[in-house]
């Protein structure tokens, strides 16, 4: 008489906890992916897109710089941008935050699938998901950046690999160079889906694994299907250059240590470094070792250790993995199967909460997602560009780094820029050395601005910059607020000045 009690209770217990996981999860994802203040790079797509759609042509050479740029633009985010705008051309800008938390939750929902695929629970798929969510929430700060394509078909790439190899079924990895021919054309990143099929084509040759040879022939092809797009093998010299490329002056590409020294991005880094030592100890605490699943988290912690930016590479691949290393080992360790879960959701909650709390504890929490984009005047200089339009001014823009895709959108044509955020893509080496020169105020700051023909001068206010520029005699303020400074040659020829 009791087992129906006993089922009846089973059940009640499943469905509070899949419903409490749910609502964790959604609200966990709100806070942390509900983003509306417009990122520095969406006008360098948008920028890209409006020549495409409007002017009909496809820009191989820059056109909004005034100081020496490459032969050939190679812009790995070309397809991006066509679609930014075509999106915001014919659907508005709800459109792209659409189309971002689209890709997202895709992008979550083959993670969840992946681990399922390799046999974990899902309970503690779910477990690991939201911690997996707060790690790859890094990458989707900065709304609307062509890396939401590249997390998309990351998670996918896994998730084909991952299905092939649990079911020998070899007809999924004609998807790879399918992926490939696309994810090539919206961002630079493909290269990590190629590294990713090699691995796996590696770890299964070194177990001795017949599927090997099918992921080896099938990265070929899709490395060979990189070639479709419009630059051709310009693309791949470009890429390689680019990988090797140090940024010094960019937080996101700071190594673990780096940033841990300059006190930036400790949440996380922190949770980095925390679930790094986790993943570890489980997957040593297995009985049956997996050299394919080994060398991708050897190589996604290294990445992570290496570029903060690349967290999110571990992340995904956390919330993939995972799951059976916990499932495997509660199932070891013998613990009761109910309280077990039971202290998994009071324990994952309790987390959650805690972050939640930690980090929006002054900030307002919404309930649902936001599709407006936001350009406030504390982050942009959207002050400075008004005047500047006011007074009908013209010329070249010395621009602070982050302003110059904001302008290149808000100005262009009357105005170029000497730089952007574009600067591995345009420019060359020793240009873009000079300007951060400048902008840093170091000791050789003043050869970048004596050396190319700028009528303005755009800085942050309070800058070192803006400091020894109004120590210049050749150039003096004609506007300041409390974000910006408006610098212009005395002898700039402007009737309204």
């Amino acid at each position: 008489m009791t087992k129906p009690s006993c089922h009846l209770s089973d059940n009640f217990f499943k469905y509070i906890t899949f419903l409490t996981f749910g609502l964790t999860l959604y609200f966990v994802f709100i806070i942390f992916f509900n983003r509306d203040l417009a990122d520095y790079d969406l006008w360098g797509y948008l920028s890209f897109g409006r020549i495409f759609w409007e002017e009909g042509f496809f820009p191989y050479r820059d056109a909004f710089a005034y100081t020496p740029t490459k032969p050939v633009w190679i812009y790995h985010e070309w397809l991006t941008g066509v679609v930014f705008f075509g999106l915001i051309k014919y659907l508005g800008p709800a459109s792209l935050q659409f189309l971002r938390y689209m890709l997202a939750i895709l992008t979550v929902f083959l993670i969840y699938e992946t681990a399922l695929k390799k046999g974990a629970d899902s309970l503690y798929t779910l477990m690991i998901l939201l911690i997996s969510v707060v790690i790859i929430s890094f990458g989707y700060v900065p709304p609307v950046r062509a890396q939401i394509f590249t997390f998309f078909f990351f998670s996918f790439t896994l998730y084909i690999l991952e299905s092939s190899k649990k079911t020998g079924n070899r007809t999924m990895l004609i998807w790879l160079p399918l992926i490939q021919i696309f994810w090539c054309n919206f961002h630079g990143g493909f290269i990590a889906g190629l590294g990713l099929i090699f691995l796996y084509a590696l770890g299964e040759s070194i177990s001795h694994k017949r599927i090997a040879c099918a992921y080896l022939q099938w990265g070929a092809i899709a490395s060979l299907a990189t070639l479709i797009n419009p630059y051709g093998i310009q693309y791949w010299l470009y890429t390689l250059y680019a990988v090797a490329l140090p940024r010094p002056e960019i937080t996101e590409w700071y190594s673990v240590v780096k940033a841990l020294k300059s006190n930036i991005h400790i949440l996380p880094v922190s949770l980095f470094l925390i679930m790094s030592v986790n993943f570890v100890l489980l997957y040593l605490f297995r009985k049956k070792k997996d050299i394919t699943e080994l060398l991708v988290i050897a190589v996604v912690i290294y990445l992570g250790m290496s570029h903060i930016r690349h967290g999110v590479f571990f992340g995904l691949v956390l919330g993939s993995y995972m799951p059976l290393y916990l499932t495997e080992c509660v199932h070891q360790w013998n613990v009761q199967r109910e309280s077990s879960k039971i202290q998994a959701v009071i324990l994952t909650v309790f987390f959650c909460c805690v972050l939640i709390f930690y980090l929006h504890s002054a900030k307002e929490i919404h309930v649902s997602p936001t599709f407006k984009f936001t350009v406030t005047a504390d982050y942009y200089p959207t002050k400075a560009i008004a005047w500047i339009k006011n007074h009908n001014v013209k010329g070249n823009i010395l621009p602070h780094f982050e302003w110059g895709e904001y302008l290149m959108w808000s100005c262009y044509p009357d105005c170029r820029v000497a730089m952007d955020g574009r600067y591995e893509n345009v420019y060359p080496d020793h240009v873009h050395q000079e300007y951060f020169d400048f902008l840093y105020g170091r000791d050789q700051w003043r050869v970048f601005l004596k050396k190319y023909p700028h009528d303005i001068v755009l800085l942050k206010a309070g800058t070192r910059t803006a400091l020894l520029m109004k120590q210049e005699t050749d150039w003096r303020v004609v506007y300041g607020d409390q974000t910006s400074v408006v610098f212009m040659k005395t002898n700039h020829k402007n009737k309204m000045l």
